[in-house]
């Protein structure tokens, strides 16, 4: 079983109306060091999204020179009047592996996560780094708990670095090895995991 959005998306979203001024918008951009906001309406479906670039593009007029006249649009003021209708979503079940092609294909780098047409989340791309960043420590932790859920109590030896497990079956029952490789490697972050016996090589 591959990874899921839901462990990788950042939780709750925070989100605007067609009605927030840019203004307020680009705050909430700056003060928060996100990318995109997600517009919702009264009742909290999704209707579009706004990006940075959204929020700037008519707000630095170009230079005035001296005998020359420009004729430019008015600055927009609201959500309404910048925001993009068409939008990639996502749903808390979806493959994070296939999402990232989706989004590369789309050249989005945010997407709105959706549950029943709500939104409760977003995945970044620097949602994901963050994910492949984990430290070895809580991967291994991690690792460990899901082997617990399913074998005996201390039957799994769990290290791990750089993101690689390495799994150390005690009662060397190779068997059982496919299973706990795709258990460990099920943890966010995780790259690959190998299982061996006390005296055995690592098995790939």
């Amino acid at each position: 079983m591959s990874m899921r959005v839901e462990q990788a998306m950042s939780t709750p979203a925070v989100t605007v109306t067609a009605a927030t001024s840019v203004k307020q918008a680009a705050g909430l951009l700056a003060a928060r060091g996100f990318t995109v906001l997600p517009v919702v309406d009264a009742d909290l479906r999704l209707v579009g999204i706004v990006s940075e670039g959204d929020l700037v593009r008519d707000r630095f007029p170009a230079e005035a020179r001296l005998g020359v006249t420009l004729v430019e649009a008015l600055p927009a003021l609201t959500i309404a009047e910048v925001m993009t209708r068409e939008v990639l979503t996502a749903a808390v079940r979806d493959d994070v592996h296939e999402l990232i092609e989706r989004m590369r294909l789309a050249r989005v780098r945010a997407v709105p996560v959706c549950r029943d047409g709500l939104v409760v989340g977003v995945v970044t791309y620097r949602d994901l780094l963050r994910t492949v960043a984990r430290e070895d420590g809580r991967i291994a932790a991690a690792a460990r708990a899901r082997l617990e859920s399913v074998f005996s109590l201390g039957r799994f030896t769990v290290t791990a670095r750089d993101g690689v497990v390495t799994l150390i079956d005690r009662m060397a029952r190779p068997e059982d090895w496919h299973t706990a490789r795709v258990l460990a490697e099920q943890v966010p972050g995780a790259a690959r995991a190998s299982v061996t016996s006390p005296v055995d090589e690592p098995a790939g």
